[in-house]
């Protein structure tokens, strides 16, 4: 199945007691959480949505685990993404953040699809001039899952950059957020890996600089993911 049109999308939603959106679809069930994104002087500047997933019996489906399996089809991944989408939208639009900055997880797979997908680009940019959201507002952040086709992804994200979204390398320094991506996308946002503050923090400092150095050079921006301690705060606010 492949979600396409607002009606299909429709079928898969429902609203909580509490006036949150929800989804379903092939049995498991979907809901969205924010989390905050600080700036140096620790006000809250944008939110990442974070899908929460439930079997049908209610157990929780770790997110990582499902869009690495190699058991679950690539089409119903991206409809799975596209319909989170959905909902971290519209939950964003009716939030305390909704004049904030939006991080939207893409999968490589579904950057590729924005390629040769112009119905999809058109649904999305119709939902957020209902729900009164700027383009500007949303930053969609690639994951760092491989990608098939390096060519179309870049286009794909390039088409996004053109209809007025922001984009951004998730887990830089992870798996395939390489220096290789960030050159051929050319993000507005880089995110360093948590794994990198940690090697920062334990001496091992020339991955994070190096991050940041890329980040400048193609004028981006960075997030420092995972800062916990106030010892990793102040490490974080020393930086050049």
């Amino acid at each position: 199945m492949n979600l396409t049109t607002k009606k299909q999308f429709e079928a898969c939603l429902s609203l909580s007691s509490d006036n949150h959106y929800l989804a379903s679809y092939n049995g498991l069930h979907f809901n969205s959480v924010f989390q905050p994104i600080f700036d140096t002087s620790l006000e809250i500047v944008g939110v990442e949505a974070l899908v929460r997933i439930k079997d049908r019996w209610g157990n929780p489906i770790r997110p990582d685990l499902y869009f690495n399996s190699d058991e679950i089809d690539i089409d119903e991944k991206i409809d799975v993404e596209r319909l989170t989408r959905v909902i971290h939208i519209r939950n964003f639009s009716v939030s305390q953040y909704r004049k904030k900055t939006l991080f939207l997880n893409v999968l490589p797979s579904a950057g590729e699809f924005f390629a040769d997908d112009s119905e999809t680009s058109r649904l999305l940019a119709r939902r957020l001039q209902e729900l009164r959201i700027d383009p500007e507002q949303i930053v969609m952040e690639l994951v760092e899952i491989e990608s098939q086709n390096t060519k179309l992804l870049s286009h794909g994200l390039s088409k996004l950059k053109s209809d007025g979204f922001k984009v951004a390398i998730d887990d830089f320094g992870a798996r395939a957020s390489t220096e290789e991506r960030v050159r051929l996308i050319n993000p507005s946002i880089l995110k360093l890996d948590r794994g990198l503050l940690l090697d920062y923090i334990s001496g091992d400092k020339a991955a994070l600089l190096h991050g940041i150095s890329l980040a400048k050079e193609v004028g981006a921006q960075t997030v420092v993911e995972g800062i916990e301690t106030k010892e990793q705060l102040d490490a974080m606010l020393e930086l050049p």
